[in-house]
């Protein structure tokens, strides 16, 4: 993406450090043909999410998860469904967006994806910090922590993070 965000560490929510270009970024990924870039759109949805413009990223990210189901790409199809949870997440739209981390998950085991699989179980961990629910967070962010310890993930030190932040709310 080339912007940078910092992590709120009582929220687990991205913070843009830039609002202005995170603006100009949503402006210049909006001028594009997004049909034909489904990583632009996916980028799109993120971005308008972070902004907080919020049903505009529920709505890039359910027609990124239409693109994907069409391609029949499983994996984009994982990630696209990740998409869609973190926007509904934000929303406070906690059933759906835990049903599609859930979804996400069990695709990703059936794809044997690791990488995928703690992705999922990281944002899933994330939605239950956020509904307050710390005890099936942290067992979450566990099952992320581990499986990305194995694998030398780079996003280790973000899943620590986040561990650490819902074992101190217990």
């Amino acid at each position: 993406m080339g912007l940078d965000f910092r992590t709120d560490p009582e929220t687990l929510r991205e913070i843009a450090d830039d609002p202005a270009a995170l603006s100009t970024r949503i402006d210049t990924l909006a001028a594009l043909d997004l049909e034909e870039l489904p990583d632009a759109r996916s980028e799109y949805a993120t971005l308008l999410r972070i902004a907080g413009r919020l049903d505009e990223a529920v709505l890039e990210a359910e027609l990124t998860l239409a693109a994907a189901d069409m391609s029949g790409d499983l994996r984009r199809m994982v990630r696209a469904q990740l998409l869609v949870g973190h926007a509904r997440q934000w929303r406070g739209e906690w059933d759906q967006a835990d049903t599609m981390f859930h979804r996400a998950e069990k695709l990703a085991l059936y794809l044997k994806d690791d990488r995928l699989v703690a992705a999922a179980a990281h944002h899933s961990g994330r939605s239950f910090y956020d509904q307050g629910k710390h005890v099936e967070a942290a067992l979450r962010f566990r099952l992320a922590l581990e499986i990305d310890q194995r694998i030398g993930s780079p996003k280790l030190g973000a899943v620590r993070e986040a561990f650490e932040a819902a074992m101190g709310k217990l």
